[in-house]
């Protein structure tokens, strides 16, 4: 289970939580004391047992509906026995080739050129593309193809842009 995916699941699940990512925690607090910061659970994002997180029973509101509370350590379980790896969405670069020199600057053109996989035929060839259709690599495929391709490996951390929106 994913960070994101947990907070998802406490606020759209319950009434009487909430849950927030601050700082590198997970925090979970009554809906209503939410807003002083008060939280009754603390979870480190790397937590792997229960020993590190932080419980403030006095922080617990007595509003707090059974269920919710039951919902909430049953997502703190899941979390817990999620590899830490796995918490947190992958980056996602683009491999930035050389610029073109033609002086298009076009949102969908532009100048920029990264290089992608294409296949032909069940070959799969390496190619230019430019922004708009580019592909898009996430961390672990980049190593991967690192390793495969050790001499690529210095090309490729040279190359490597990230994606920064996620509709890329």
């Amino acid at each position: 289970m994913k960070i994101k995916e947990a907070i998802e699941i406490i606020n759209g699940m319950t009434s009487t939580v909430s849950a927030k990512e601050s700082n590198d925690v997970l925090q979970i607090s009554s809906k209503n004391t939410a807003i002083y910061g008060d939280w009754f659970l603390e979870m480190p994002m790397n937590a792997t047992n229960w020993e590190p997180i932080r419980k403030e029973w006095g922080s617990l509101s007595p509003n707090i509906r059974p269920e919710d509370l039951a919902l909430v350590m049953d997502v703190v379980q899941r979390l817990i026995d999620t590899p830490t790896k796995e918490r947190f969405p992958e980056k996602k670069y683009r491999l930035r080739w050389i610029d073109s020199n033609d002086g298009r600057d076009d949102e969908f053109i532009g100048p920029e050129t990264y290089l992608g996989r294409s296949e032909d035929n069940g070959a799969l060839y390496w190619t230019t593309f430019q922004k708009f259709g580019a592909e898009i690599f996430t961390e672990s495929e980049l190593e991967q193809i690192k390793k495969d391709n050790p001499c690529l490996a210095p090309a490729i951390d040279a190359m490597k842009e990230p994606a920064e929106d996620k509709n890329d």
